[in-house]
């Protein structure tokens, strides 16, 4: 057998993975991992009312702004102050969902 597949054992039997497919699921893994972590930061920032004219804060603010199809969750929502963003509570969890559809629509280990 060749050293580029891996042998993955289940239940069902064996599946035989190329290495690349393993690392590209390891990459997308990592990827919707970091993009989540971001947006759970900027979720807790905006809840504790963090200042937006800090650079790093704003930085956080600018990379994960939600997209405008989101924002008619946030309507009601001051622009100031401590807010819970509703848009970056769906977007995590749309991530998350769809890393775990991603995830099964894979072959398991």
């Amino acid at each position: 057998m060749s050293a580029a597949i891996r042998a993955i054992h289940t239940s069902e039997g064996s599946h035989f993975v190329h290495q690349n497919v393993l690392h590209v699921r390891r990459m997308v893994a990592y990827l919707v991992g970091g993009i989540t972590a971001l947006l759970l930061a900027r979720l807790v920032l905006r809840l504790v009312a963090a200042r937006p004219d800090n650079p790093i804060f704003a930085g956080v603010f600018a990379i994960t702004t939600p997209p405008r199809a989101l924002a008619a969750l946030d309507a009601g929502q001051p622009y100031f102050g401590a807010v819970l963003e509703f848009s970056t509570l769906a977007l995590i969890v749309l991530l998350v969902f769809a890393a775990l559809v991603l995830r099964r629509l894979g072959p398991s280990r």
